[in-house]
């Protein structure tokens, strides 16, 4: 059995969804139903892994276990998983497990949900959506060739275009300007082989730079939770935050 866990007591008897990814299902009575985030496992349940699922568990102790190997696992499958690996505490290698899959997963979904993908996607990073809390963020797209390129930037409520920036390079930092942009406002990017506006079918990207009223309500939920107790599950909840809002980059 492949999986990540630190221990606990075998007479733990609930398990919570931290995170999942895949179409892991909850079997009860021979019914199958679709997690969410948060939902307790009942005693009667039991947790099915199919092929490239993924789960984060909790117990009433906030110990994170990740499983990742498909077949079904009963609350005695559990407490037996977290029982045989001992009394470790949270290596920096199960860290990096949860966090990377996580952020990869959730790029995944970002990928194939969006209403402004076509195919022959150049785009890299940021993430359709994205929400920037910071000033200065980076764009990044491939160009192995070092061809001149035009970074667009448009303003979706009347697509005005206040960036049409030529460049042979792959990257460029963007940095907020009140004079270009409106904090909370949506604006969208691409990277087009001409000066001209891209044809039909070309993906744009979203983006919005978080206004004070978002970036409040934000850093109160991180103070939340940094008030807990367990420093390495107050770091992984604060990476699900950032991917629950799309924040980037997302920390790790």
């Amino acid at each position: 059995m492949s999986f990540l866990s630190l221990s606990l007591s075998a007479q733990q008897s609930e398990y919570k969804i931290f995170y999942y990814s895949g179409s892991p299902k909850i079997v009860k009575k021979g019914a199958e139903t679709d997690l969410v985030r948060d939902m307790y496992i009942s005693s009667k349940s039991v947790l099915k892994l199919t092929t490239n699922s993924y789960v984060v568990l909790t117990n009433k102790q906030e110990v994170p276990m990740g499983i990742s190997n498909p077949g079904e696992y009963s609350i005695s499958d559990l407490n037996e998983i977290y029982k045989d690996v001992g009394n470790s505490n949270l290596t920096e290698e199960f860290f990096d497990y949860i966090a990377n899959n996580m952020i990869e997963e959730d790029q995944k979904v970002r990928r194939s949900g969006g209403v402004y993908r076509a195919v022959g996607d150049i785009l890299k990073t940021p993430f359709d959506e994205a929400i920037f809390i910071t000033d200065a963020v980076q764009f990044d797209w491939a160009n192995p060739s070092q061809k001149t390129m035009y970074l667009k930037i448009y303003d979706t409520e009347n697509w005005d275009q206040p960036y049409n920036l030529a460049t042979t390079d792959s990257a460029f930092v963007l940095n907020f300007d009140e004079k270009v942009f409106e904090r909370g406002h949506e604006y969208a990017w691409t990277v087009y082989h001409g000066e001209d506006h891209p044809q039909q079918g070309t993906i744009l990207r979203v983006f919005k730079f978080a206004d004070k009223i978002w970036l409040e309500d934000f850093n109160a939920k991180i103070e939340l939770i940094q008030s807990g107790e367990n420093a390495d599950m107050n770091h992984i909840k604060t990476i699900r935050l950032y991917l629950d809002n799309n924040v980037f980059p997302v920390i790790e």
